[in-house]
């Protein structure tokens, strides 16, 4: 059990890679607005406040992704 004194890391799933936020304080938009200027990934979905994940003392958001595309 979590205490509600205990903060929680906001660390984001990209295809079963964690990231730890760098900006830990900063909104989750203003997060993600920054994160995507050096990984594009970023600009390819949307995470709402909503979606993270409590996992430990994590707060875990998936990178919903696009599929590959390929040439067929």
């Amino acid at each position: 059990m979590i205490s509600s004194s205990t903060t929680l890391t906001r660390v984001y799933d990209i295809r079963g890679t964690k990231l730890t936020c760098p900006m830990q304080n900063a909104s989750l938009e203003e997060s993600v607005r920054a994160l995507s200027q050096t990984n594009p990934l970023f600009r390819h979905t949307k995470l709402y406040e909503e979606d993270g994940v409590v996992s430990g003392t994590e707060l875990v958001f998936k990178l919903q992704l696009p599929p590959p595309k390929s040439k067929g």
